[in-house]
């Protein structure tokens, strides 16, 4: 075997091993890479799950500030007409009034938040249709006064997440 055999054999030797090493630490690589990505989808859930808990906590808070206004409206009336009340209760009925003015429009931004993270996925959309669907469509009913000033006509609402999953959950109702 002359000398030029014995250097493209072992040349032949090292570039197998260099390639077996190569396909090692692709293999290796490709393992990690596909690890981090489940990682990241693991990741990606959880934020999802604590956007989801923010948004209902949010959405509670919103709730039960109503709840307490309208409980103190009617501590104040008492089964009395507002004519009947003196000029000191009138005046805290009418802090009152505006209070849950606010405290509904409160509410209806926490469903309008809700709704825009949930167009942009940022939620799980099962999961918000099954929790939300009844709210929603309760919000958007005409026939609801508790909304009506700031929800109809929708054409002129600023609530423009909630009429618009209003309207990709209850296509076949118009």
């Amino acid at each position: 075997m002359t000398v030029d055999n014995k250097i493209a054999i072992v040349s032949a030797i090292i570039s197998f091993i260099s390639m077996l090493i190569a396909i090692f630490f692709s293999k290796k690589s490709s393992l990690a890479s596909q690890q981090s990505l489940e990682n990241a989808e693991k990741a990606n859930h959880i934020a999802i799950g604590q956007t989801e808990t923010s948004l209902r906590e949010q959405i509670m808070l919103a709730r039960q500030r109503m709840e307490d206004i309208g409980f103190k409206i009617q501590e104040v009336l008492r089964d009395r007409e507002i004519d009947n009340l003196s000029n000191e209760e009138k005046y805290h009925i009418d802090f009152l009034k505006k209070s849950w003015n606010s405290a509904v429009e409160g509410y209806l931004n926490t469903h309008e938040d809700a709704c825009g993270k949930f167009l942009d996925k940022k939620t799980d959309p099962d999961r918000f249709k099954k929790i939300y669907v009844n709210e929603i469509r309760n919000i958007c009913d005409p026939s609801n006064n508790s909304y009506a000033r700031l929800m109809h006509p929708d054409s002129t609402s600023k609530f423009e997440a909630i009429w618009k999953v209003y309207r990709q959950w209850h296509k076949h109702e118009y």
